[in-house]
């Protein structure tokens, strides 16, 4: 694959960013980043419905608003260096729009001037678009971004951008030509996208100093080949490897709670990286097209953890040791009819156990000990579930499980966590548990329709009697080592209470006269 197209790619995967000055995000997951902005005040830059003349003063291209102007475009595409304006007609220039020099091949070397605080740092050193079929092999061009000594915001050391007082670094020029990093001891903070495109880069050992790292800091470094993370690291950013297709390994040093939305996307050569044990969320396509993900059933795994879904699905058998389910992981399967959580399974993303809206009825077979409240809150074309475990952990609120199903045909448009679509309501979601649940409790109390589930000897819950449901039972009467039976009320055939061997007995004639198979 060209350099160039998975530059351009990790552009448009790039989430929409506000002003630099507010943008400054160590988000792990949608939601995280969703909570993150709305907690630090973050709108958008410039109101999109805001009024603009556009201006051409030289080679540059502005837009001027009422209070403030926008560098928008670069008319000289020869262009080697360029200084822009502080003002234009007596317009404050706070920033830019677009990817102003996206065409400017040559382009070296940019100069802020002070008033400038509105811009994401790879657009405004991105050079090296090309146009939709072209054959152009652009590379990044810029070697320098300057400020005055008098800038009241930003200072350059080394040739890379930083805060003015070297807490944050900005951004690094991709055509800089570091191979390792250096940074300065003041400096405790990776900006967003500080070193996107630095091909040059091939080894990023973050030094202990570091206390942040923000999304995309290094997307599309094509040549990386090693990162490491210090102990002050505990959540790997949304994107922070991005397209870093050469990258092989990544040590972890510090305790690490979150693995960001895409953070290895797209690194098909990652060989050697671990997921911590004290992982508890991982992002959405965090591992999309990596070399670690192995699929199984149509589902994506790496190592104890869900990830993704390959192709169109219609049923999602989780695998029996899985930790947790990645956030979304669901998402985009329209015909996803049945899905089957194991007892293994810990942790939840948000809405990992949704599909996209569509013209099939869900099933959920659901055997973990907890059920977070934006798991399966939004599976609106959820019929039943299942809830194997008697104590289940189940979210105490009404968004936690859906009242009712609904089909929505052709409806492929991803909602908003807090959002409702547009819906047909077609009956009631039913939830099944064991009498005395905490399913049952929860169904009682949001007054959600509730079918009992009737002891069947189906002690591993995999749905049905086998031979090793008994052998697991005489296991547990012989006081062997077994795994916790969370699905223990399903023996309990003579509902007294307990597991005996007159439950044993019991299962045993099951075995022998099966009953006609339950609804899936």
């Amino acid at each position: 694959m060209k350099k160039i197209i998975c530059i351009a790619a990790a552009m448009l995967c790039a989430l929409t960013a506000a002003p630099f000055t507010a943008s400054a995000i160590e988000a792990g997951t949608y939601a995280d980043r969703r909570e993150k902005t709305e907690q630090q005040g973050i709108t958008e830059f410039p109101d999109p419905e805001a009024k603009y003349t556009v201006v051409t003063e030289g080679d540059l291209e502005f837009r001027l608003y009422d209070e403030f102007a926008l560098l928008s475009d670069c008319k000289n595409t020869d262009i080697t260096a360029v200084e822009i304006p502080a003002a234009v007609k007596e317009l404050p220039v706070v920033g830019c729009a677009e990817e102003p020099f996206r065409f400017c091949r040559r382009l070296t070397e940019i100069t802020l001037p002070d008033s400038f605080t509105h811009f994401r740092w790879d657009r405004l050193i991105n050079t090296f678009t090309v146009a939709a079929g072209s054959d152009e092999e652009p590379m990044p061009s810029v070697e320098k971004v300057t400020v005055s000594e008098t800038n009241p915001h930003f200072t350059a050391a080394d040739g890379i951008l930083y805060s003015k007082d070297m807490k944050t670094l900005i951004g690094c020029p991709p055509a800089l030509g570091i191979k390792e990093l250096n940074l300065p001891a003041e400096t405790d903070t990776i900006g967003d996208y500080a070193f996107f495109a630095c091909l040059s880069l091939e080894t990023a050992v973050i030094p202990a100093q570091i206390k942040h790292i923000h999304c995309n800091a290094f997307t599309a470094c094509l040549n990386l080949k090693t990162a490491e993370l210090p102990e002050s690291i505990t959540t790997i950013s949304g994107d922070m490897f991005l397209y870093c297709k050469n990258l092989t390994k990544v040590v972890c040093h510090g305790i690490i709670d979150t693995i960001g939305y895409g953070a290895f996307n797209c690194c098909a050569a990652l060989k050697e990286f671990e997921i911590p044990e004290t992982v508890t969320q991982v992002g959405w396509k965090a591992f999309d097209e990596s070399g670690l993900t192995e699929t199984a059933d149509g589902l994506q795994y790496v190592q104890n953890w869900l990830t993704g879904c390959d192709g169109k699905i219609s049923k999602a058998p989780i695998r029996s040791g899985t930790k947790g389910i990645a956030e979304m992981t669901m998402l985009g399967q329209t015909q996803l009819a049945y899905i089957e959580v194991p007892a293994s399974a810990a942790y939840f993303g948000v809405l990992s156990l949704v599909s996209s809206p569509a013209d099939v009825p869900a099933v959920i077979r659901f055997r973990g000990s907890a059920l977070p409240e934006l798991a399966a809150g939004k599976a609106k074309n959820l019929t039943d579930i299942y809830i194997y475990n008697p104590d289940c952990a189940i979210f105490d609120s009404e968004k936690t499980l859906p009242a009712a199903y609904a089909y929505e045909p052709d409806t492929l448009t991803v909602v908003p966590i807090d959002a409702e679509a547009p819906q047909k309501i077609t009956g009631d979601t039913v939830i099944h548990g064991y009498a005395g649940s905490t399913a049952q409790k929860y169904a009682e109390k949001y007054s959600r329709k509730f079918e009992v589930i009737e002891p069947s000897g189906d002690l591993n819950a995999d749905g049905e009697t086998k031979i090793s449901d008994i052998v697991m039972m005489q296991k547990y009467l012989l006081s062997e080592a077994i795994p916790q039976i969370e699905n223990w009320k399903s023996a309990d055939l003579n509902k007294d209470g307990r597991l005996d061997a007159a439950d044993l007995s019991l299962m045993k004639q099951k075995l022998l006269n099966p009953e006609p198979e339950a609804k899936q």
